[in-house]
């Protein structure tokens, strides 16, 4: 793997001559809105962090000395449209593996609540055998996951978009500790959460389930699967909320309130086993 020091991104990151992810990790803080979200009007009051991952530009880079456990690249990004300072951190280890750190700071800000606060990637086509251990086999999300129990599960990508009538933020698992994306020949990532994670895997990206401000009258006939993989691995989302539909908000604890937030996860490129 390599570093763009001016973007402060990942890039060329290969196996046996193949690179499963097509465009690297960045900050992702928005989710497609749920139905309980244009009920309390996240899509309008939270609006601004729907694109605030695209705006950004690098503010400073530090390189650590290579020690015993690899080579630590800090990228320090100011988020330009809410000048917010957000870190990433690569630590390239040596066996090849890169561990990635998110933070945001939010201190002294009066920005709306994060939807979510992870990072969004896309794969190539061929992985799309999906093994993980958390919350499933059913989509699961901080305040919705008391059907849903804790083993190891596999399916392919294109079964993990749940046809709602609208489309909308699907497919999510938490209590995650890591999962693996792997082609009919068993190459491609592997990602390991160093704390618990949740993440979605789908042929769909956020942007695709969005309507935008308004609940659009769209149905599934209304969306066509990306060949491509979207893989959000993140911290956690915004609860679902419920109690009812038409303005109440989740239960405080299933929101993101805290001002801080950082996470790490591992990536490694699984090499096919032989036989």
């Amino acid at each position: 793997g390599k570093i763009d020091l001016k973007k402060g991104i990942l890039f060329d990151y290969m196996i046996n001559g193949k690179q499963p992810i097509r465009q690297y990790p960045e900050p992702a803080f928005w989710r497609a809105p749920i139905d309980n979200d244009f009920g309390n009007k996240m899509p309008t009051l939270a609006g601004v962090w729907r694109t605030a991952h695209v705006n950004r530009y690098v503010k400073k880079v530090t390189i650590d000395e290579q020690n015993e456990k690899g080579l630590s690249i800090r990228i320090d990004w100011i988020l330009n449209d809410i000048q917010v300072p957000y870190m990433m951190e690569y630590l390239i280890c040596n066996n090849g593996a890169i561990v990635v750190t998110g933070s945001i700071d939010l201190t002294g800000t009066k920005l709306p609540e994060l939807p979510r606060f992870g990072m969004r990637m896309e794969l190539h086509q061929p992985y799309e055998n999906l093994t993980y251990y958390g919350r499933g086999p059913l989509e699961n999300y901080i305040d919705r996951y008391s059907s849903s129990f804790i083993g190891r599960y596999e399916d392919k990508v294109e079964n993990q978009f749940y046809w709602y009538i609208r489309p909308q933020e699907t497919g999510n698992k938490t209590d995650v500790r890591w999962l693996s994306l792997l082609d009919s020949e068993g190459q491609g990532v592997r990602i390991t959460g160093l704390q618990p994670i949740a993440f979605s895997a789908l042929h769909f990206s956020p942007e695709d389930l969005d309507p935008g401000l308004t609940r659009k009258l769209q149905h599934t006939i209304d969306i066509v699967p990306q060949k491509n993989i979207f893989l959000h691995v993140d911290l956690k989302q915004r609860g679902l909320g419920g109690d009812n539909s038409w303005g109440m908000y989740p239960h405080n604890e299933y929101r993101l309130l805290d001002k801080k937030y950082t996470y790490s996860y591992m990536i490694e490129l699984v090499e096919k086993k032989s036989d």
